[in-house]
């Protein structure tokens, strides 16, 4: 019903925001990690919004990036995730880190998120592997990337090492840096770091 919602900032805390538009103002709830990423109270704002209709409320479910709120209508595809709990995970992590999760079958990250227990995020991650847009991930921000998009080879890489028993976070910090190769060189010379980081 609302693609977006684009009025002045007259409220925030951290769970939502009250937008101003021609003198209504409309109550929508935001996730946590885009509270530091919205303007000061009295400035403009745009917001994509999800409504969702319940017999006893209307509730708006807003996001900065049109991305976020896409992201977050797959998941509340998936049964048992509402959009409280879909709120909560993308208040938890970021979407790329959460896409990420999903395609590598990261179950820990995802239950990370208050309120996914390990049933739904395995449901999760059978439900959306195949939905999400592998070439579009970006490596999370965890102090090692330069945010640039993961390639096929890198996704094999990092699926591989998990497979080996090793932290996603971990796997992906020992593929960040290294040269664009085929899988198998990538393996290598990743194993090779994290021997190298254990000793």
């Amino acid at each position: 019903m609302y693609a977006y919602i684009s009025g002045t900032l007259e409220e925030l805390d951290s769970q939502q925001a009250v937008v101003d538009v021609n003198g209504i103002g409309y109550r929508i709830f935001v996730p946590g990690s885009i509270i530091q990423r919205m303007p000061s109270k009295g400035s403009r704002v745009k917001l994509f919004t999800y409504l969702h209709l319940r017999e006893d409320c209307q509730d708006l479910y807003g996001f900065l990036e049109k991305e976020e709120k896409q992201f977050f209508e797959k998941l509340i595809t998936v049964s048992g995730v509402g959009p409280k709990a879909a709120l909560g995970m993308l208040s938890t992590h970021p979407v790329s880190q959460l896409a990420l999760a999903i395609v590598t079958g990261d179950r820990n990250t995802l239950c990370a998120a208050p309120g996914i227990g390990k049933k739904t995020a395995d449901r999760i991650i059978l439900e959306l592997k195949d939905k999400i847009d592998k070439d579009a991930i970006s490596l999370p921000d965890t102090g090692f990337s330069s945010g640039r998009l993961w390639s096929n080879e890198r996704m094999e890489a990092l699926e591989a090492l998990q497979a080996l028993g090793y932290p996603a976070v971990e796997a992906e910090r020992a593929l960040s840096g290294l040269e664009e190769q085929d899988v198998s060189a990538l393996i290598r010379l990743a194993l090779k770091k994290l021997d190298n980081r254990r000793r």
